[in-house]
């Protein structure tokens, strides 16, 4: 009896643990869960749709990096992250320029995630030291992503989460640090 049980408490847990999160082709398709590539991610708890990174030199490159701007801060848009694949203009302002001319998934309404949209996927309760589901979002770095929160003591500075321990702190919008892009689900 004790052995009949196992499996389907096991598959039970395996539900669960995917339960919320559905994988999205870079046409905007649902895929099975077992697929192997996709480029987005619904979350049916918030209705979000989220970018994922890829292990390929490109416009989704998992080591890309970015100054923040938003061309409405007022301030320089003279520094940019040489650490782009395209190497200039490398900022969150023209990332997510190029994102909504690519369609990602079908989509041009892509942006920057608030701070509580970013928290949202962090998974606090995973089994390594990476607080992100990878299995949903392979490659994430174990560092800090920007949000679209200014700091508003001090404009010169934004809100990243970082993905190794959770929560938000502030960062000088010069810094390069890493995206990850989000929409509302229609």
């Amino acid at each position: 009896m004790r052995n009949t049980l196992i499996l389907p408490l096991m598959l039970l847990f395996s539900i669960a643990a995917n339960a919320g999160f559905n994988k999205i082709s870079n046409s905007g398709e649902t895929l099975p869960l077992e697929s192997e590539s996709w480029s987005c991610v619904l979350d049916d708890e918030t209705s979000l749709v989220w970018e994922v990174k890829t292990d390929k030199k490109g416009i989704q490159y998992a080591l890309n990096t970015y100054t923040w701007f938003d061309g409405e801060s007022g301030r320089d848009n003279g520094t940019f992250s040489k650490n782009c694949y395209w190497g200039k203009n490398c900022n969150t302002q023209s990332f997510i320029k190029d994102i909504n001319k690519a369609e990602l998934c079908g989509y041009s309404d892509w942006r920057l995630p608030t701070r509580s949209e970013l928290n949202s996927i962090v998974d606090y309760y995973g089994e390594g030291d990476l607080l992100i589901d990878a299995d949903f979002f392979p490659n994430t770095q174990m560092d800090g992503y920007w949000t679209s929160t200014s700091v508003k003591s001090n404009p010169k500075m934004a809100y990243e989460t970082p993905f190794f321990y959770g929560g938000s702190m502030a960062r000088d919008k010069t810094i390069d640090t890493f995206v990850r892009l989000v929409r509302s689900a229609d």
